[in-house]
């Protein structure tokens, strides 16, 4: 996860839930960036095949409680060609998905949903593909447990 403006310091900072949104697109072995967008933080991420994510809350007007937003958009784009424009979540009071609101489960299910359909490697199959590296790199009786890997590459 990488982040634009400073680190959340606080429970209430609003940037804590777009950087759990980094943290989930991570899972999938995507980097996703926390930006200053209209009015309100958003999460963007390069996808594989040379589109972008774009992960919102309310922009204009802006969220009334930028901590728990009331509803969120989610939007794949690319410019180049072929050119993509692509609503993947609404769920403003008008959009097809309002009934979920702000909930964060659901945006995530829609955009995981997306990303399979668009070939995006699942989490499981994220972290197979970092179980197998390890077993090429090391032999089977030396890897060490997933504590000591943390605590080994701590500073």
């Amino acid at each position: 996860m990488h982040l634009e403006t400073s680190p959340p310091t606080a429970v209430s900072d609003p940037r804590r839930i777009q950087a759990a949104l980094c943290s989930a697109l991570g899972q999938r072995g995507l980097e996703g960036t926390v930006e200053y967008g209209l009015s309100d933080y958003i999460v963007h991420a390069e996808l594989p095949d040379g589109s972008s994510l774009i992960i919102s809350p309310p922009q204009e007007p802006p969220s009334e409680h930028p901590e728990t937003p009331e509803s969120w958009m989610v939007t794949r784009h690319r410019s180049a060609e072929p050119a993509v424009y692509e609503v993947i979540y609404d769920s403003e009071p008008d959009g097809p998905h309002a009934r979920h609101g702000g909930s964060v489960p659901d945006l995530l299910s829609a955009v995981d949903a997306r990303l399979d359909q668009l070939g995006v490697p699942t989490r499981q199959e994220q972290e197979r593909s970092g179980e197998a590296r390890a077993a090429t790199v090391l032999p089977p009786d030396s890897a060490p447990s997933r504590a000591r890997v943390a605590l080994a590459s701590s500073p």
